[in-house]
């Protein structure tokens, strides 16, 4: 975990020392609000766009990065633009948008304090997702998590759910896990 933490340190720095946006997702995001599943990566999301300057700024400071033009990949840490879900010919987009950067939370991962994608807009994202274990991945796990431990904001969830244009594919599966939106 120490070398993940480390990287993740290399990374935040450079980010922050260009005053980019950026914030921790996914199951890095769902540990802190409550699912103690071990972290085997961190995921980040910049904004759109971002993508080849923070691989410039990898590498400049000597780092080897992959790069598919989608995501960067650099020991442990993978950084995106873009959170888009695609599903059954449909497309659920999210990026770091205005209302999710207001919802951010800063918190501490691996010694660093970073800033965190808000409980809502993890539930969002991972519930469409909907991977489980068989694709080495625990959405659902993850969702139930978070949502027995935090208090989430319905109208924002109800935000990001409209914004994402999921309503008809969230709102019934909230409901059956006790979240009425």
């Amino acid at each position: 975990m120490s070398l993940i933490a480390g990287n993740l340190a290399v990374v935040q720095r450079l980010i922050d020392g260009k005053q980019m946006a950026w914030c921790v997702f996914a199951g890095a995001a769902a540990h802190l609000y409550g699912t103690r599943r071990p972290i085997q990566d961190v995921d980040l999301i910049v904004l759109p766009g971002q993508l080849s300057t923070v691989v410039q700024l990898l590498q400049s400071s000597g780092k080897s990065v992959q790069f598919d033009g989608q995501r960067i990949i650099w020991r442990g840490i993978k950084i995106f633009d873009d959170m888009v879900v695609r599903r059954d010919g449909t497309t659920f987009p999210l990026t770091l948008d205005a209302p999710m950067q207001a919802h951010l939370r800063k918190m501490s991962l691996l010694g660093a304090p970073v800033m965190v994608m808000s409980p809502e807009d993890v539930v969002a994202h991972k519930l469409l997702q909907d991977r489980n274990s068989s694709h080495g991945k625990y959405d659902l796990a993850d969702v139930e998590g978070i949502i027995r431990r935090q208090s989430l904001d319905i109208d924002y969830l109800r935000e990001r759910i409209t914004l994402m244009r999921a309503e008809r594919q969230l709102t019934d599966r909230l409901r059956a896990l006790g979240v009425a939106i």
